[in-house]
């Protein structure tokens, strides 16, 4: 082989190098501006997004009474249309069943 075609293969060896070097770095940038967008949009719909925050939650579980103009009877009702339970959970005393196999 000769000098001459030795320098036009290292040319193309640097040559391949350097877009393998451009490739990865824009690889990065993109990926990097990626997490950044879902960042980004992921603040702003957060903020603009109308949801339930901790103080209305709260508020929302207060019924309203309404009592009809006799005075006699009277009506609750939820301004969320959600009821809260003030039961309690219990167990049963029934021993459990256990189911192996299967089809």
């Amino acid at each position: 082989m000769t000098m001459e075609g030795t320098e036009a293969g290292d040319a193309r060896i640097r040559a391949r190098d350097r877009a393998l070097s451009l490739l990865n770095n824009i690889t990065a940038y993109v990926a990097f501006a990626a997490v950044a967008g879902v960042g980004i949009l992921g603040t702003v719909s957060a903020l603009t997004i109308p949801g339930v925050s901790a103080s209305s939650s709260s508020s929302a579980m207060v019924s309203a009474t309404t009592s009809t103009s006799s005075g006699s009877s009277s009506t609750s009702s939820s301004s969320s249309g959600l009821s809260s339970s003030s039961g309690s959970v219990s167990s049963s005393s029934s021993s459990g069943v256990a189911v192996s196999g299967g089809s």
